[in-house]
């Protein structure tokens, strides 16, 4: 692994822009260097370590500068090593093979790579309804209008009775915000903005201007809090400190703190203009070199508050570190907020649900619009505003007096005064949301002489990282000697990826994993002798299983039309008219339909749930009834959207028999029973058996480095077609995810043509990628526009002396509605999560469906029976085949003469559609010219 990983890094080296000067580009490959004090400067440390870097990365070509412009020569030093050009797209585990061989090769105490992952997420509507939002639906959003009072949360800290206590409101106060920037809206306008200390890290210069990139997860955030910071009186809503002086820093293109060096330069900046409070409404991983930036500003005399987390369970950092005040959130009832981080890391808390903050999302949006915004962000901003009236109110150089007098930094008298006059509700749980709710009346009456401070001692790495460790985990004894310095950030970074992946925390359950997160082998071998078990827990995780990219939006609640279509259809596959389709759900039609949920969605009945059967009749007669005009319930969408996408859409196991594949189904001999399950597809799959058990046999798995990735079929004697999204897994485009100029192998890939994917006389090597679509898929923006497609070279015949299996014709007959029966053969993997209802419970008739069709039989052969539903774009269309995310990369094939292929399939959303490309619409687009070459029939 170790050599592969500085193979990738010296390829990746390799591919840098000598000309680009700028260190701190959104998404570049960058790694933060700590190295031991040696009595030189950090310019000369860097200047000395150029000769070595070079011999070790085979290159000259990267960036090499100090993170700190005054870092002490007898402590610890920063340098930046960046990579001009190269964008973050290997996986994490392979971004931290690579530190672990710079670190060892260059001495350092610490290597930590930019990750770039999201974990800091600020819940927002359009988000919900996504399989990649259901967690966020159930742990964070709160559903409903924000109070009508736009200054609620200010009431709910007594802010106006501080302001009568203090006039000033924070004049001559510095906040400085790291954030995404600010862009035009009048809340930021009407802020006391102190634009000639403003900083652009990300693009360099000062102007923080916030782009509003489609593609960012919190474009215009840092103009929603900085608005609840310090807007000024004029506009809808009021900052808590409306005086204050804001310092918007832009160093962050989304709300995560995966990033460190350009936040830990957010934070040196705002220290070296003389910031009174730092707001950081952001979170993520741990840093050293933000670590380090934050406790250079506490003993700056600098207050530090940051977000306690979002969706997640635990704490994030930088609120996590003991230097920073961690704020939680509450609501208008002063309970919490359902989506806060909490735990003993939480000093205070403020309102986080349905704040009125400024909302600007895109340059599109109204200049002058106002919401109600959720997250541990706002609750933030709301604090450090109140910092900045503490520090107005009694004077920066009385605090600071005070807090020498006392021998502790303002950070700790700031924190100490919080939790003294924190407003505690009656039923207020201690160890959970700090010391109760922020009362900024009572602090700004509090004198600075009866602030009971007493000293805290920093904790170590291993205390802090156990606890940590604990709250995930549960109980342990945290390990002396592991070096938290080298693998620390890996650690945090699994375990805050487990708990966004849905673990219940406070259940203490275990078995909820982010298996799409690997263990790096350095990591590894560390946990593996560590005397800490959980440890080696977290680190010997499965592999990464198959994944797919995130999910179309779900379809437009309001329209009726698709639904009537598909349950006012006949089987026969003739397309229907809306109003014949609207004519056949009349009462028998509706019996009929019902009489299928009996039969085959049992477990519904079985769970107690005849009031949804009931629901689902209902919906099926106001169908009928009304049309296109119905106004249905969502329960009853939802049941009606199970009718449809639950029953009679099998998945046929494929089995090894008599020397070949064939259904485990015997279709030459089938039971009544087994026909009847087959549903309207029963005849023909029975007349294509023949053609369908030669076509299969061609239809492969795709493993990297041994886990499941996704499906793959061969098209030509040494090609395989898959997903763009699947190649990603085991290859990097380099040196951009976009329009990359080649692809870098990653990880050992294969692809197993046997049924149960475990016979190595049957896998085929992969080579490399010999093209894939332009532009990237996983953890993207859904877009049936996007070409999610790749040919894989393979070896042509294997170590067992076995050719590849003969190459699927493609079809060149044109998609249509009337000819829309398919099959779609593939590799279902488990499930990693499933669709909720509206109270974020899972929904359990999806579960014993799948049971049913799948049992745990995961990972091996299927074909699936479907049809096509409608085209989705000018180069794919749905169809309602069962499919999992093991299925991406499977071919699509015409029920027809000669079963050819018509299309590739790449994504899906639960209970709405599956989408595939039309090869032949891919072909005529222009947009992948291989496929010209390829056999159609």
């Amino acid at each position: 692994m170790s050599n592969h990983a500085l193979f990738v890094l010296r390829s990746l080296a390799a591919a840098t822009d000598a000309d680009v000067t700028h260190a701190y580009l959104p998404n570049q490959l960058r790694f933060a260097l700590e190295l031991p004090p040696d009595g030189q400067s950090a310019a000369a440390r860097a200047q000395a370590l150029r000769g070595p870097l070079t011999a070790l990365l085979e290159s000259p070509r990267f960036l090499l500068e100090p993170l700190f412009s005054d870092d002490d020569p007898n402590e610890s030093v920063f340098l930046v090593l960046a990579f001009p050009g190269v964008e973050r797209t290997v996986p994490p585990e392979m971004l931290f093979a690579m530190a672990e061989e710079l670190r060892i090769a260059l001495h350092l105490t610490s290597c930590e790579p930019d990750l770039g992952a999201d974990v800091f997420v600020d819940p927002e509507p359009q988000r919900l309804g996504t399989t990649e939002s259901a967690v966020v639906d159930a742990m964070c959003w709160v559903a409903g209008d924000a109070p009508a009072n736009k200054r609620w949360a200010l009431d709910n800290l007594r802010v106006p009775q501080a302001w009568a206590i203090s006039p000033l409101m924070g004049s001559g106060i510095k906040v400085a915000q790291p954030d995404t920037g600010i862009t035009d809206h009048p809340e930021i306008q009407d802020a006391n903005l102190r634009l000639a200390d403003a900083l652009n890290i990300l693009e360099g210069g000062t102007n923080p201007l916030d782009p509003l990139h489609r593609s960012a997860a919190n474009p215009g955030h840092g103009t929603a809090t900085g608005s609840v910071l310090a807007s000024g009186m004029n506009g809808q809503i009021v900052g808590a400190a409306p005086n204050a002086e804001l310092i918007p820093i832009r160093c962050l293109d989304d709300v995560k703190v995966f990033d460190g060096t350009p936040v830990a330069k957010a934070i040196e900046h705002a220290r070296k203009v003389g910031a009174d409070v730092i707001s950081m409404s952001l979170g993520g991983t741990p840093s050293r070199s933000v670590h380090k930036a934050i406790r250079k500003a506490v003993d700056a005399d600098m207050i530090v508050v940051a977000a306690a987390g979002n969706c997640v369970g635990l704490v994030v950092w930088p609120a996590q570190y003991d230097d920073v005040i961690a704020v939680g959130g509450t609501n208008i009832q002063d309970q919490k907020w359902k989506g806060s981080s909490s735990g003993g890391a939480v000093a205070i808390s403020a309102p986080a649900e349905l704040v009125w903050r400024a909302e600007r999302k895109s340059a599109a949006d109204p200049p002058a619009q106002v919401s109600g915004g959720q997250g541990t962000s706002f609750a933030t901003a709301l604090t450090a505003g109140v910092a900045a009236l503490w520090l107005a109110h009694f004077g920066r150089a009385a605090v600071q007096a005070q807090a020498r007098a006392r021998n502790v930094r303002v950070q700790e008298l700031f924190r100490a005064a919080l939790r003294q006059t924190a407003r505690r509700p009656a039923d207020w749980i201690s160890g959970k949301l700090g010391a109760g709710i922020v009362d900024a009346a009572a602090l700004l009456t509090l004198p600075l002489a009866q602030i009971a401070v007493g000293s805290r001692p920093r904790a170590s790495d291993a205390e802090a990282f156990g606890q940590v460790l604990e709250a995930a985990q549960g109980p342990g004894t945290a390990d002396p000697v592991f070096d938290w310095a080298a693998h620390g950030l890996e650690v945090a970074s699994l375990v805050l990826a487990d708990a966004k992946s849905g673990r219940d925390l406070s259940a203490g359950r275990r078995e909820a994993r982010a298996f799409d997160r690997e263990a790096s082998e350095g990591l590894i071998e560390a946990a593996q002798v560590s005397t800490d078990s959980r440890l080696a827990a977290l680190a010997l995780r499965a592999r990464r299983p198959a994944r797919q990219p995130p999910p179309p939006p779900p379809a437009d609640p309001s329209s009726n039309e698709r639904l009537i279509r598909k349950l006012g259809s006949q089987p026969g596959g003739v397309a229907l008219s809306l109003e014949s389709a609207q004519n056949n759900l009349a009462p028998r039609g509706r019996d009929a339909l019902m009489e299928s949920v009996q039969r085959r969605v049992d477990p519904v009945q079985r769970s107690g749930a005849a009031a949804e059967i009931g629901q689902i009749a209902a919906g099926i007669d106001q169908l009928h009834a009304r049309g296109s005009a119905a106004t249905l319930s969502l329960a009853q969408r939802v049941g009606l959207e199970a009718l449809v996408k639950l029953t009679e859409r099998p998945a046929l196991t494929i089995v090894d028999r008599d020397g070949a594949q064939t259904l485990e189904l015997d279709l030459r001999n089938p039971t009544a029973d087994q026909l009847a399950d087959l549903g309207e597809f029963q005849g023909l799959l029975l007349l294509a058996l023949a053609d369908i058990e030669t076509r299969m046999v061609s239809v492969g798995r795709i493993d990297a480095d041994g886990a499941h990735s996704g499906t793959g079929f061969v098209v030509a004697p040494d090609l395989v077609m898959t997903n763009r999204h699947v190649a990603e897994t085991l290859a990097a485009p380099v040196p951009r995810a976009t329009n990359p100029d080649r692809w870098l192998l990653t990880r050992e890939a294969s692809i197993d043509f046997s049924p149960l994917a475990n016979d190595p006389a049957r896998r085929f090597r992969v080579s490399e990628v010999v093209f894939a679509g332009p532009d990237p898929i996983l953890g993207h923006r859904f877009d049936a526009a996007h070409l999610d497609l790749a040919l894989l070279r393979v070896e042509t015949s294997n170590a067992a002396g076995r050719a590849l299996p003969p190459l699927l014709p493609l079809s060149q007959a044109v998609l249509g509605l009337q000819e829309p029966n398919l099959i779609v053969c593939g590799y279902p993997a488990a499930p990693q999560s499933f669709p909720t209802t509206p109270d974020g419970r899972v929904r359990m008739d999806v579960v014993e469906r799948l049971r049913a069709i799948f049992g745990l039989r995961y990972g091996r052969k299927y074909l699936s029976p479907g049809r096509i539903e409608q085209t989705a774009g000018p180069i794919s269309f749905d169809h309602d085949a069962t499919t999992l995310p093991g299925n991406s990369g499977s071919c699509v094939m015409r029920l027809s003469d000669g079963i050819p292929v018509c299309g590739l399939h790449f994504a899906g959303l639960w209970l709405e559609s599956n989408y595939a490309h039309s090869l032949l619409a891919v072909r005529d687009g222009g947009t992948a010219p291989l496929l010209a070459g390829l056999t159609w029939v």
